[in-house]
């Protein structure tokens, strides 16, 4: 059999991997073994574990928070904003990746400018347009600034991702007697499934804990998505941290998962249209 030679530098790669890992999912399973612990557990020692398994913290959680509602509420809402991200980031992509007009590079750079700028340095303009426009305390107060704000690094994964795809496809297309949207619908759309699932994935995390639109856009109960929904388990005097972590657990491991199984494809997604002409 071969000897196998001992590398330093790659036991170190490991070792480092391992703490990294260690480092970012330790909260995670902080998180997840609280919740079935009673608030004189988890006052009394942070890190043990419980003494029983508790599981109906997560029903009273689901009761209490009105969860039902508030997952109801925030897949409505980012689903119809993932949705308008994908379609309108889909076509604007195509065509400052393939179209040649008057301004193109301009505009492009324009877009680019949202990745620059945090959204705490427009939320006060951002509140009164939304006021002026009746739009306050509505789903659409959500929707119309989550799909906008997310334009400019869909827009940018996407330019890239056409700028890989060769030339000649479309030649051929246009030979063939296909039309503007005929290429981008039936030829370049398909080739570009998996930056479609990055954007999807990275945009659905995104949205999904996002709180400070939704707190200061929505003030109505009934209307409010997740994030904002969990701060009512937050007292004036006092904190039920059973519930609060059950009700974290509820709302974080389901996006998990999903993240957990589309991770190839997003990382390929990132990957492919990495290197922009």
């Amino acid at each position: 059999m071969p000897r196998v030679r001992f590398n330093p530098l790659t036991l170190l790669h490991y070792w480092v991997v391992i703490i990294i890992v260690t480092g970012m999912g330790f909260p995670l399973v902080w998180m997840l073994y609280s919740s079935l612990k009673t608030n004189r557990e988890i006052s009394r020692s942070i890190l043990a574990l419980p003494k029983a398994f508790r599981w109906q913290h997560f029903v009273e959680a689901w009761v209490e928070g009105h969860l039902g509602r508030l997952y109801i509420n925030s897949l409505i809402v980012t689903g119809v904003s993932v949705m308008l991200i994908v379609v309108l980031s889909s076509l604007a992509a195509y065509a400052f990746a393939r179209l040649k007009f008057r301004g193109r590079d301009t505009l492009y750079y324009i877009f680019l400018i949202g990745l620059l700028l945090p959204s705490q340095a427009v939320i006060i303009p951002l509140f009164i347009l939304l006021r002026d426009l009746n739009l306050l305390n509505t789903w659409w107060a959500l929707i119309l600034p989550y799909s906008s704000w997310s334009l400019a690094l869909t827009i940018y994964l996407l330019k890239s991702f056409y700028l890989t795809l060769p030339q000649e496809l479309e030649d051929a297309a246009r030979m063939d007697g296909a039309g503007l949207f005929q290429i981008f619908y039936l030829i370049m759309l398909p080739l570009v499934r998996p930056a479609m699932v990055t954007i999807i994935i990275l945009n659905l995390v995104g949205l999904w804990n996002e709180l400070l639109f939704s707190l200061l856009f929505i003030r109505d109960d009934v209307l409010r998505t997740l994030p904002a929904g969990l701060l009512s388990f937050y007292g004036y005097h006092n904190v039920d941290y059973r519930l609060v972590f059950s009700a974290l657990s509820i709302t974080t491991v389901p996006i998990l998962i999903i993240y957990f199984f589309f991770q190839k494809q997003v990382i390929a997604g990132l990957t492919v249209g990495s290197i922009e002409r």
